[in-house]
């Protein structure tokens, strides 16, 4: 079989470790990205992965391209997108001259991107997919990895098609790529969980765990959970379970019914999964960045007024990291209270 060149745009902490992980493995990849520090590092010294074993440092050599120069990219057969969510409306169309034909397409990002990136690209594209793990950039050419890269890919019509198994062959032998027959499912339940944890951590301060381990930011997080299945299944979506726990008990018991301390003791049990880690959300925050808010809590306010379904917990946590981003509000404990009234 012919070597696929696989191009991952956005080669930071996920990305870098997705590509990292496949050219070890032997296979042809590139990346593209828009911090010139990274890409300078990365044509200088290598890509270098860090972990996730204590003490294991790799390094690999691949072709790396600023953003400015992606019309020198080699012709595309799989672009994994994995820059943030509100890139893909201009890195998107920039990259797609070069893709081949019979490209595929995989967003490696937060949030529901496939219905952006099937109308900039093409639907006959587009395959849907679940990042399973963690990573960090680091410093330029330097990326940590806390696990692991496995991915999950689907066809959206949740079919099994030849190109599926084409692409898992392809970046198998690096990472972990697991075939789902139920994708928007798959992608749902990891939109719940980034809504109960990475927006609230955001505006709460300290770590992902505490949503999960403290009574008041497990109840808002719960609550938070219980809107976005809510709003998946008003979609069609037949959602996976969060964490180990069942969409159906999420929305049952996040919302207060039956169940519901069960669950809280249940959701508070999954904390340890977390380490130590901050998230995305509160680090960009903290780098004066912009968020992917919108692909979180935005999202599911959005489409709850869409569906005819309140969301007050995840549209009062969206407020709240805007009024955060915009200087207007601090981050911290202090927040909580005015959360907790939204939901009595």
């Amino acid at each position: 079989m012919v070597m696929m060149h696989v191009v991952v745009a956005g080669a930071g902490g996920i990305g870098g470790a997705i590509a990292g992980e496949v050219a070890l493995a032997g296979g042809e990849v590139s990346v593209v990205d828009s911090w010139s520090d990274h890409v300078e590092a990365i044509r200088a010294d290598g890509l270098r992965l860090v972990g996730p074993a204590p003490g294991d440092e790799r390094t690999t050599r691949l072709p790396a391209w600023h953003t400015s120069e992606s019309q020198q990219v080699a012709p595309i057969d799989v672009l994994v997108l994995a820059a943030k969510a509100f890139d893909n409306q201009w890195l998107a169309p920039l990259l797609a001259p070069r893709l081949a034909d019979g490209a595929t397409v995989i967003s490696a990002q937060n949030g529901v991107n496939e219905p952006l990136l099937a109308e900039l690209l093409g639907s006959e594209r587009v395959v849907g997919a679940v990042v399973l793990f963690a990573a960090e950039i680091i410093g330029p050419g330097l990326v940590r990895l806390d696990w692991h890269p496995t991915i999950q890919i689907g066809e959206l019509d949740g079919s099994p098609t030849d190109r599926l198994d084409r692409v898992a062959s392809e970046l198998g032998p690096g990472i972990g790529v697991v075939i789902s027959g139920n994708i928007w499912g798959a992608i749902w339940a990891k939109l719940v969980m980034n809504c109960m944890s990475n927006p609230l951590n955001a505006v709460l301060g300290g770590r992902a765990r505490d949503c999960r381990e403290q009574a008041g930011p497990r109840r808002v997080s719960l609550a938070c959970g219980s809107e976005a299945v809510a709003v998946g299944r008003a979609r069609g979506h037949s959602i996976e379970p969060v964490s180990g726990i069942d969409a159906e008990r999420i929305f049952v018991g996040g919302a207060g019914g039956p169940g519901a301390a069960d669950l809280a003791a249940d959701w508070e049990a999954t904390a340890a999964e977390l380490g130590e880690i901050k998230g995305s959300m509160p680090t960009d925050i903290e780098r004066g960045r912009k968020t992917e808010i919108d692909s979180f809590s935005g999202f599911i306010s959005q489409e709850g007024k869409r569906l005819g379904i309140h969301t007050p917990a995840n549209e009062s946590v969206y407020r709240m990291v805007l009024a955060i981003e915009s200087g207007a509000r601090s981050p911290g404990p202090q927040n909580l209270e005015e959360l907790l009234r939204v939901l009595d």
